[in-house]
């Protein structure tokens, strides 16, 4: 089960920075990222919601992973969000820095997809990064 769960992440990351075409079959239709800003709605479209919103001020994004950890219906993934700054993001105009991002995530996996998130990440590093 831990390796099918470290999967199954491996693959939201993949569609995360990919287009996003087969999300549905990734998260549950009431997935909650408890990082995404309120007011997104739950499952696939709040999830291409807020990586639409990702890909408006970011070009050439890829997630290198670090490692996992899997226990029951939880698993850890650190990982590092590697992306060129070619759009506005969160007032920040564009100077096409390479940013990257080292960060954590847990999910719960529930029926075979995913159900929750939690992120932790330095934004003020990312932000230093966009404006240097």
């Amino acid at each position: 089960m831990s390796e099918t769960n470290k999967a199954l992440v491996r693959r939201y990351y993949a569609e995360a920075t990919t287009g996003l075409a087969g999300i549905e079959q990734v998260v549950s239709a009431t997935f909650v990222d408890h990082h995404f800003p309120p007011g997104l709605p739950p499952g696939p479209a709040g999830v291409r919601q807020f990586f639409q919103a990702i890909g408006g001020g970011f070009s050439d994004m890829k997630i290198e992973h670090d490692f996992m950890l899997a226990e029951g219906d939880k698993v850890d993934c650190h990982f590092t969000f590697v992306a060129r700054h070619t759009g506005e993001f969160a007032g920040i105009q564009p100077k096409g820095n390479l940013v990257r991002l080292p960060a954590i995530s847990t999910f719960r996996v529930e029926g075979g997809k995913l159900a929750e998130a939690w992120e932790i990440f330095d934004s003020g590093s990312l932000f230093q990064q966009m404006r240097a």
